[in-house]
């Protein structure tokens, strides 16, 4: 049933898609155009069968009273009122002979140039659709009444398709024409493109002047194309005042420059000798002297939306052009109202030349003809509206010559009259229109132009031809779709097909003459769409609650981690002031309540056993905790004095008069031992089991004294020459509140030899401790389950959990820690208490960032819903490229825009329907293609930068760049934690091997051996300091890292379900292809055109990631529930503007293991339940398809070209280097490919403002390439294995995969990625999407930057040039064909949406370093100096 849309294979025979909505129908062929499932009791009330009204989502929606579209209405209302002014201040007769009109005119938009803008695209639409809205109410009769601005569901414009014979192609050019001119002593006819606008220099014309070839009536032309809009006001000066005379000179002056630009024409033409070809097109237009006054007035106003001279009143019904713009003139005469393109002259040597004169010619761009019912007059108002009105249709030609080619003069050579009335009658059948008027009413045989007339589609009905289950609805009253989306952007190609086609013969249509080299009398229309996705905004949506949600769970972590950290390092957090004793007080409180005990201790002296007393000693204060093994200084030095054995007993029989040497008061946090209390914080092995009351740990207290040998602490910083004595208080015995006292009491430590282990001594210490009363059993914080954070959402590990990091941030709890994690359990916390303070206070503010992201986009998409439910935001006084609330359609002017970063740029589903025409038989539809086209998805609102900690006085560089070269970078830092790490280890290990010795000497001595390492030595606070740094970095870029993710991923999404859901539409491939999907997954070809510097580099790398995510999801088809608008919002997003999508919900499928990594999406669609069973395949229905997304990228401007150039002369160093014995740093997946040397160039800045310095990845490209070609290489093999193929693709590993033989419909692929380092290779794009075609897989998705216009001629040139044999595409063809679509097309009104300027974002320069194929015409590129939104 699928093949029926091969472009190549013959279709049942299907009549042309009605203009009008299509109605139900049983039929089960998901194909016929007749068919329409209809929801489930779907209201009878309602004028469109598509619209299921029971479900209060797709309600009819807004009244005209909207906040959004109130100024819009206002506007209309103002309009509306200024026209009824305007008839009241008129004279008598001009008021009678508006007076029967029935209804308010529409907007005409004159032609004002080949290039398409949104002006000329919209604003008869949206006039219509407005004036519907506002004049119309909900009952039927009313709607009736109005349908006359809003017909055939808003396809009211006509198409004519214009073939001219042989006789209207002028034998040698303009030569000729200039020739005919002075035979007859006439002024030569001629015209300005311009002048076909309104303004005052407009000439009058009459068909006896064209045939006379007299020039009087014809406007002012100038030979630079300048519209002048001056006008000529010479009647209205009064007389005398020298009037007379300066009209005299500027006539005579006129005369002149007319003579000499006559004569430079003759030399231009008699210098190019006819090297180059002449040009022709056709224009259409409305003669006001053909015409009533009447009509004459309502046209005008029609063309000037309702604004005279004297009001400056507009109605901005776009947002990015002024509707109504200009003000009226007194002297038109003609209304320009459509043109074709300008096609070259057949050449008169050539053998193709002269079959094409023998068969005349066909213009590829039809007129287009508006709706002129409203010139209806008195005289035919029992006829069709509008019979009355005369179009002339006119013939120019130009020179070709090279030195006309700025001036572009044209000539008119031929023009006839068609009744607006009689085009009805050439939908059936053409009609020939013989040329009346200029040099062409007098070739014999006569000149004529055969016209045919078909209806422009613009909005195609769902379930038809053309239609993709991504548009929205486009159905009246516009308030609900005009609130969020554009109308769609839609043009028409013309095209004769050969007589041999076989779908002429497949059809039983005539082929006309048996040469098979000749054109018959069957025609191709092609007529190409970009619509607005409806799907875009509900996945961004979905995407943002869920990351809310994620974010949520890890600003709860880091608070929580704060905490810890803050508990943990108490001893500094509850600093105590010295001489504030009320202040301790207070901080000690505070600290008590959370979790900790009040210590002071006082040292009064020390007592040495035998021995001499000396001078006191220096000592140091520390502090041994029970999870860590790095002791803390309290007391860096003091003073202590010495006492003997008498001394300290007379000391102690007066307690109350000894004076401490040292005191100080701190608040060490009391664990519990408990694990899970104490928060995943686990005490030193051997600390468990020792307290009853809780676990606090020691003092410490060491004194260094000349009375010993050399310890071994010297060679750790003690100093030499010197002994140690040390002495350690356990805290843990004096716990018990019970036996707990106000003040303190004293203590005698003994001394220590630190080196023997010998008890020399007391130390005379003073304590007390105090904790609040059933301390130890409260439950600390518990740690949270980290697999729900944002960091493993995103699908990321920590790394750190591998180098023993278990209870760090964002770590899962470890089960069986080996002997590695082990060790790093003892030392206690990388991350300190500020870090993490500041750390959660970012992530909060990152979550208040998503969390109003997701209220904002939810508004939104619930904005289509009854205005009582919510409202979106105004911006309908604000151009459309700089609107800032989210919408479907995001442009690429809003890349700063944090609140937009998760909506897709400028996306749009790109289709093209082809349908063969012929006189006196239904349209056949022949096939389509579509893509989507759509930017980068990449995170411009957070930069291409440095990115460092703010609370930093000067900004720690992290990194810079997209999401890939951030993610490497991520892995450079882990692998500098791990050595950092390892070197910790190793230093702890050495010194507790340096301490062997005085270890054994304790142990000897009956005392314990110390676990913990001093704060002296230098080896281990080096690398404690360095990995207190590099886990910093590594977390924060990990953050970063997260949360660009979740930008770049929520883009890509939306692009992928778009593509998805359009590729199950009518013409897409799901019904061929569907068991593909569902057994290897769907794939996706993105391919690009930036280039691999500056901020294009990171673009680059931030599409890749995004990307690659899309393997993460798996998108199931279910039927909606009936029920479902019960259920909570926050459940499911609805898809309000969508006729058969109801909507889309994202969940989170953690791995089982708990890694980040292996974490997958699950995306549910829900579809109206009839469309559903009746045009779904039955493999997809239910299934969960997965994504296999492919990447290709090609730089092709000024800026790759210099990235190249530059990267060539690296090339031949690198060589030279090898021819040396050097060791080439070439990455190894580019080993085998060939290094094309071009010429070193100096490099060309294009003043593109970027992030960070200008520095290229000149490998990237072919590295991304070479991926996407084996990961391409891999689906081949599943869904098209050879001999040569493995028995199981789908589990190759990378290395395995590189491995895999060439499949041979990639071999062309292979060899074009292979070749194209330090080359522009284009063809790379071609190639990949040549495969995808010949894989049968058409959905693949031609995306960012990529010309669409060469896939589309590519499609279209394929199709018209079908044979028998091979199909040959000519370059020339194809290249024609896609310049055409340039100018002509849809590119350029969405560069006009996306930029406000209907121009390509390349200038005349950097077009000169683009590939052939890929540069546009110079009609539609910038200016030298181009808009930063360009």
């Amino acid at each position: 049933m699928a093949n029926q849309f091969d472009p190549f294979a013959p279709p049942s025979t299907a009549p042309l898609p009605s203009s009008t909505a299509a109605t139900s129908s049983s039929s089960s062929n998901p194909f016929d155009a007749a068919f329409t499932p209809t929801p489930e009791n779907n209201s009878a009330s309602n004028n469109n069968s598509n619209n299921n009204n029971n479900n209060n989502w797709h309600m009819n929606i807004l009244s005209s009273n909207s906040a959004v579209w109130k100024s819009v209405n206002n506007s209309v209302l103002s309009l509306s009122t200024t026209l009824q002014q305007q008839q009241q201040d008129a004279s008598s007769s001009l008021s009678s002979r508006h007076s029967h009109h029935q209804h308010a005119p529409i907007r005409i938009v004159p032609y004002e140039g080949p290039i398409a803008t949104l002006s000329s695209q919209w604003d008869g639409h949206l006039y219509a659709a407005l004036h519907h809205t506002h004049d119309g109410s909900s009952s039927n009769s009313n709607n009736n009444n109005n349908d006359v601005l809003w017909k055939h569901d808003g396809n009211f414009m006509t198409h004519l398709i214009i073939t001219v014979n042989e006789s209207c192609i002028p034998h040698g050019g303009l030569e000729s024409v200039l020739k005919w001119n002075k035979a007859r002593g006439n002024e030569l006819n001629e015209v300005n493109v311009n002048s076909l606008t309104l303004n005052n220099s407009d000439g009058t014309t009459s068909s006896a002047d064209c045939q006379s070839g007299s020039s009087s009536g014809f406007g002012n032309t100038n030979s630079n194309n300048d519209n002048n809009t001056s006008g000529d006001n010479s009647k209205n000066k009064a007389p005398g005042g020298g009037g007379g005379f300066n009209r005299f000179i500027k006539s005579n002056l006129k005369k002149a420059q007319g003579a000499i630009e006559r004569g430079v024409t003759t030399m231009a033409i008699r210098a190019d000798g006819g090297k180059n070809r002449d040009w022709v097109c056709v224009a259409l237009l409305y003669n006001y002297n053909q015409n009533s006054n009447e009509a004459n007035d309502a046209m005008t106003t029609a063309t000037l939306g309702g604004v005279n001279q004297n009001n400056n009143a507009t109605t901005s019904l776009r947002g990015s052009v002024v509707v109504g713009g200009g003000v009226q003139q007194n002297n038109v005469q003609e209304v320009c109202l459509s043109r074709t393109e300008w096609v070259q002259l057949p050449s008169s040597s050539a053998e193709e030349g002269k079959q094409q004169l023998h068969e005349g010619m066909t213009f590829h761009i039809p007129l287009c003809v508006p709706d002129l019912d409203f010139l209806s007059t008195n005289d035919d108002v029992n006829n069709s509206g509008g019979s009355g009105a005369r179009l002339t249709v006119r013939m120019y030609i130009r020179s070709g010559a090279a030195l006309l080619n700025i001036v572009k003069r044209e000539y008119v050579i031929g023009e006839c009259s068609i009744q607006y009335c009689n085009i009805a009658n050439m939908y059936s059948s053409s009609v020939n229109l013989p040329v009346t008027s200029g040099m062409l009413s007098e070739r014999m045989p006569p000149a004529a132009l055969k016209v045919k007339a078909a209806r422009r589609i613009k909005f195609t009905p769902p379930c038809s031809m053309g239609w993709s289950l991504t548009d929205p609805i486009f159905t009246l009253p516009a308030d609900g779709w005009l609130r969020m989306f554009q109308m769609p952007l839609d043009q028409a190609y013309v095209f004769p097909l050969l007589n041999h086609h076989q779908l002429l013969t497949a059809h039983g249509l005539p082929c006309g003459s048996p040469n098979p080299s000749s054109s018959g009398t069957a025609i191709l229309l092609a007529n190409e769409r970009a619509v607005e996705s409806a799907l875009t905004l509900p996945i961004a949506a979905a995407v943002s609650q869920m990351m809310a949600e994620a974010a949520k769970q890890s600003a709860l972590i880091a608070g929580v981690a704060a905490k810890r950290a803050f508990k943990r390092e108490s001893i500094r957090c509850y600093d105590m002031p010295i001489n504030d004793e009320m202040r301790a007080n207070a901080i000690a409180e505070a600290a008590m309540k959370d979790g900790c005990a009040d210590v002071q201790f006082g040292v009064v002296a020390l007592m040495l056993e035998s021995g001499a007393v000396g001078p006191p000693v220096s000592g140091m204060m520390l502090f041994q905790r029970c999870d860590s093994i790095f002791e803390e200084s309290l007391v860096n030095s003091f003073s202590l004095p010495m006492v003997d054995k008498t001394g300290g007993a007379a000391m102690l029989q007066n307690p109350a008069s000894l004076v401490e040497a040292i005191s100080k008061r701190f608040c060490p946090r009391v664990y519990s031992g408990d694990l899970e209390q104490d928060g995943g914080d686990a005490l030193l092995p051997g600390v468990v089991g020792t307290s009853q009351h809780g676990y606090v740990g020691s003092i410490r207290l060491a004194v260094s004294t000349s009375l010993g040998s050399l310890s071994a602490d010297a060679a750790f910083g003690m100093g030499g020459g010197i002994t140690s004595i040390e002495c350690v208080v356990p805290l843990e015995a004096y716990l018990n509140p019970s036996t707990q006292r106000s003040g303190k009491v004293s203590v005698f430590a003994p001394a220590i030899d630190a080196n023997t282990g010998k008890v020399i001594g007391k130390f005379l210490c003073l304590l007390r401790v105090k904790t609040m009363l059933n301390n130890t059993n409260r439950s600390m914080d518990t740690a949270l389950d980290a697999s729900a954070g944002l960091i493993s959402v995103v699908g990321l590990n920590t790394l750190t959990e591998e180098m023993g990091m278990a209870y760090q941030l964002d770590n899962r709890t470890m089960v069986n820690p080996g002997v590695r994690q082990r060790q790093v359990a003892t030392m206690g916390g990388f991350l300190t208490s500020s870090y993490l303070k500041y750390h959660a206070e970012q992530r909060a503010k990152d979550l208040s960032v998503l969390t109003d992201r997701f209220e904002k986009y939810n508004n939104a998409v619930m904005s289509a819903l009854p205005s009582d439910i919510t409202a979106g935001e105004s911006e309908s006084d604000v151009p459309l490229f700089k609107r800032r609330t989210p919408r479907p359609f995001r442009p690429s002017n809003s890349r700063g825009d944090a609140l937009l970063a998760g909506i897709g740029f400028n996306v749009h589903v790109q289709s093209m329907t082809l349908n063969i025409l012929q006189d006196g038989q239904e349209g056949i539809p022949a096939s389509i293609t579509s893509s989507v086209t759509h930017g980068a998805p990449a995170d411009h609102a957070r930069g291409f930068g440095v990115y460092g900690n703010e609370d930093n006085e000067s900004t720690v560089e992290i990194a810079k760049g997209g999401l890939r070269r951030l993610e490497l970078a991520r892995l450079e830092y882990a692998r500098e934690v791990d050595a950092n790490i390892t070197g910790l280890i190793n230093a702890v290990g050495e010194y507790f091997n340096m301490r062997a010795h005085a270890s054994a000497a304790r142990q000897k001595a009956g005392l314990k051996n110390s676990r913990h390492v001093p704060t002296t030595i230098q080896a281990c606070n080096y690398y404690r300091n360095r990995m207190l740094e590099s886990m910093q970095r590594l977390h924060s870029l990990t953050w970063e890292v997260s949360l660009r993710r979740v930008n770049c991923f929520s883009q890509a999404l939306g692009i992928a379900v778009t593509s998805y859901l359009a590729s199950l539409s009518d013409g897409g491939p799901a019904w061929k292809f569907a068991n593909v999907w569902a057994k290897h997954g769907y794939l996706i070809t993105f391919e690009g055109l930036l280039s691999a510097v500056g901020k294009e580099l990171g673009m680059i790398e931030d599409a890749y990631t995004a990307i690659e995510m899309l393997r993460m999801v798996n998108v199931k088809l279910i039927p909606a529930d009936n029920n479902v608008a019960s259920n909570s919002l926050r459940e499911r997003i609805p898809v309000v503007n969508s006729p058969f999508v109801r909507s889309v919900c994202l969940q989170r499928q953690a791995a089982s293991n708990g890694l980040g990594t292996d974490t997958q999406y699950k995306l549910e669609i829900a579809l109206d339940p009839s469309y559903f069973q009746k045009r779904i395949p039955a493999p997809l229905k239910e299934t969960s398809i997965s994504f296999v997304p492919v990447l290709f990228q090609m730089g092709v401007d000024i800026r790759q070209w210099g990235a190249n150039a530059g990267r060539n002369v690296s090339s031949q160093i690198k060589d030279r280097t090898k021819a040396a014995g050097g060791v080439s740093g070439v990455d190894d997946c580019c080993a085998d490919v060939e290094v094309n040397n071009e010429p070193v160039c100096g490099l060309i800045d294009d003043g593109d403002d970027d992030d960070e310095s200008g520095v290229a990845d000149t490998e990237i490209l072919v590295t991304l390439n070479l991926e996407g070609y084996r990961k391409l290489n891999v689906y081949a093999h599943m869904i098209n294995p050879t001999s040569a193929s493995p028995s199981s693709v789908s589990t190759l590993s990378l290395e395995q995969m590189q491995a895999l033989p060439v499949h041979p419909l990639l071999s062309l692929l292979n060899d074009a990625v292979r070749t194209s380092a330090g080359k522009m290779e284009h063809g790379v794009l071609d190639h990949a999407a040549t495969a995808c075609q010949t894989l049968d897989l058409e959905g693949a998705a031609p995306c960012f930057a990529r010309a669409g216009k060469t896939v589309q001629a590519q499609f279209l040139q394929r199709f018209v040039d079908k044979k028998d044999g091979d199909v040959q595409l000519s370059f020339d063809e194809v290249f024609a064909k896609s310049t055409l679509m340039r100018i002509h097309g849809t590119r350029v009104p969405i560069c006009e949406k996306n930029a406000g300027e209907s121009k390509y974002a390349f200038n005349p320069l950097q077009a000169k370093f683009m590939p052939e194929a890929l540069k546009p015409p110079p009609i539609a590129l910038a200016g030298f100096l181009k808009k930063p939104e360009t």
